[in-house]
């Protein structure tokens, strides 16, 4: 473009006649060869997602094969759920991001906030194909993946000690391992999917937390620490510290895999759902775009890699997972409807005063 600015105004419009032809030439050839439902200038996808593994297997599971599929560039901006929420807000009357990984938390607020779009069923074609849960009911976003969250425990502190492996939610406060359980702190999203099951569990529900409340103050002296880092739960275990706690299955498979001296149980109450989910940025800049890639993230083929590379389990019920796979993942159909599905919502609402609660009985 530079090249053209000084020449004659006959060259010039010369070439604005030829550029204009080939402007229609390749249109033409775009439309005939984007995605369904795309637009010709849908060339281009930004998402925002999170870093770190999360980011190399989300890259090579979806991004890489749906990039080459539909001839595309899909921009990746990093964040944390709240940093990629906190973009979407500033950018609201003009949106510079298409889809966001988003969590039940920044799921909840973008929704309560008007900032996210609805899906178009005529684009997102593989949705009859999920769970009832992984659908949003006002047809916001959608659930691309889950966690179980399960019992981690140390297996080495475990065989040394000669105890059998825990069993249910109950062993967190079995005075035997006093001193060394780890409790992820609110608003860490296993934290307040933890008070909304224990809370369950001893009588009450999401909307009535106080039977939790109860449980968790009672918890506080079994505890060696209230974490908010991941990686710092991680580090205990590792240390051999840490022999009892609450965390998602893809992180106790991962630090398992890398030697780490753990292991998962899905407890006989049930171990929790944690959801994993993709929203639409309301007036997204290539939003035909962004809806064929939410469809394309959610199929067969896409779910069985994500299974593999981010120990997520599939939404899609039609997904056939190797034996490898599915032993480290929530998956099938008789096991994923035994898993706790707790309603956030009501959790969601109230976190800031809930998390002020949180950090003053811990403080104690």
């Amino acid at each position: 473009m530079a090249f053209f600015e000084h020449t004659g105004s006959s060259r010039k419009h010369s070439v604005a006649h030829t550029t204009a032809l080939i402007a229609a030439v390749t249109g033409a050839a775009f439309i005939a060869f984007a995605p369904p439902g795309a637009n010709a200038q849908d060339k281009e996808l930004v998402f925002g997602g999170f870093g770190g593994s999360f980011q190399k297997g989300l890259q090579k599971t979806v991004i890489e094969p749906f990039e080459k599929q539909f001839g595309v560039r899909v921009i990746y901006v990093t964040g944390t759920s709240n940093q990629l929420l906190a973009k979407v807000k500033a950018q609201r009357n003009h949106p510079e991001i298409d889809v966001i990984w988003a969590n039940d938390t920044t799921h909840f607020e973008g929704k309560q906030q008007g900032l996210y779009a609805k899906l178009d069923t005529s684009k997102v074609t593989n949705l009859p194909q999920l769970y009832s849960f992984a659908k949003d009911p006002q047809n916001i976003g959608l659930v691309m993946g889950i966690q179980a969250i399960g019992l981690e425990y140390n297996t080495k502190v475990f065989k040394e000690k000669g105890w059998a492996p825990p069993t249910s939610w109950n062993d967190l406060w079995d005075s035997k391992y006093k001193g060394h359980v780890v409790v992820y702190n609110m608003p860490i999203g296993y934290a307040n999917l933890m008070l909304g099951e224990i809370a369950k569990l001893k009588g009450g529900s999401p909307a009535n937390l106080e039977p939790g409340w109860k449980a968790f103050q009672a918890l506080v002296p079994n505890a060696l620490a209230f974490v908010s880092p991941p990686a710092q739960v991680d580090n205990l275990f590792s240390q051999g510290s840490a022999w009892i706690a609450f965390n998602g299955s893809a992180r106790i498979e991962n630090l398992k895999a890398a030697g780490g001296p753990v292991e998962i149980v899905y407890p006989k109450e049930g171990a929790v759902i944690y959801r994993q989910q993709f929203d639409i940025v309301k007036n997204a800049p290539h939003m035909a775009l962004a809806q064929q890639f939410v469809n394309y993230t959610i199929s067969e083929a896409a779910q069985r890699r994500m299974a593999g590379a981010l120990l997520l389990g599939p939404v899609n019920k039609n997904v056939k997972l190797p034996k490898e796979d599915a032993a480290k993942v929530p998956y099938g159909e008789k096991q994923v409807s035994s898993l706790s599905n707790i309603d956030s919502d009501p959790i969601n609402k109230a976190l800031p005063d809930l998390i002020k609660r949180w950090m003053a009985m811990v403080a104690r």
